[in-house]
């Protein structure tokens, strides 16, 4: 992805303070600000984007003659910019507390929010019941459905990380949580516990060859919920109806189906 010019992106930032965002998208420069959430590895360093989220922001980008400008932070700080009017944000799903601040685009695919436990100290669940009186990790800032949470802190305990799952997995590991959750569109749900072995089985989350089975994903979701772009309503004003245009047209001809297809590569 090519990169803007300098001028431009000064050209860029100081719309911004204007509320660039607020007219129709043709009448402003071609760099429009994007957050997503940043995910780390065990050094702290930024995990690549999906293949999927690449290949969904290029086709949007081709469509609609503009350039994503990404801001990968945490998702609390993500989510508090848009917000506060600094852009669009990827990856959120509804609530009716963000509805109230932000408008949602069309969905664009749907994850589930899973239950991962160490083997040696699974248990059942089949409803939120289930769940009192557990410790559970969850990302700072993120909803994993509005029935869960309602009962955070009141009919379990959560335990408030930021998105680095090597040290996430670490702590399940020591047995300093029950629980963690972690999102997921991964259609086949063993491949996906064989792959959460490799990378976060050993001590030093170093990827191993023939993992020990150390932990297990419920095979029944916490929630499901749909994913959007979302942008508060006074910076809006026609982006997100070109965007949903897209999205509707990628719908009908199957390209929305062909970027998230379960043969394409998972990030892991």
């Amino acid at each position: 992805m090519p990169k803007p010019s300098s001028r431009l992106l000064v050209r860029i930032h100081q719309g911004l303070l204007l509320g660039a965002l607020s007219l129709p998208l043709t009448t402003v420069a071609a760099v429009v600000p994007l957050f997503m959430s940043e995910e780390l590895d065990e050094k702290s360093n930024l995990v690549p984007l999906s293949i999927q989220t690449n290949a969904l922001l290029s086709y949007l980008e081709q469509a609609l003659h503009f350039q994503f400008e990404i801001r990968r932070v945490p998702w609390k700080r993500a989510l508090e910019s848009a917000q506060n009017g600094e852009g669009l944000i990827f990856g959120i799903s509804k609530t009716q507390e963000r509805q109230r601040k932000l408008t949602f685009s069309l969905p664009i695919y749907t994850e589930q929010s899973l239950l991962v436990t160490r083997c040696d100290a699974r248990f059942r669940f089949n409803s939120m019941q289930d769940l009192k009186g557990k410790t559970l990790g969850i990302v700072r800032g993120t909803s994993y459905g509005e029935e869960f949470d309602q009962q955070k802190n009141i009919l379990f305990k959560v335990e408030d990380d930021t998105s680095n799952n090597p040290a996430r997995f670490n702590k399940l590991s020591q047995g300093r949580m029950d629980g963690l959750l972690l999102y997921s569109f991964a259609p086949n749900l063993a491949k996906l516990e064989t792959s959460l072995n490799q990378l976060y089985a050993s001590p030093q989350n170093k990827p191993l060859a023939s993992p020990a089975q150390l932990f297990c994903v419920q095979r029944k979701p916490i929630s499901s919920v749909e994913i959007h772009f979302a942008i508060r309503p006074d910076r809006d004003q026609g982006l997100l109806q070109q965007i949903n245009q897209v999205l509707e047209r990628a719908k009908r001809n199957g390209d929305l189906a062909r970027i998230y297809s379960s043969d394409s590569k998972q990030r892991k």
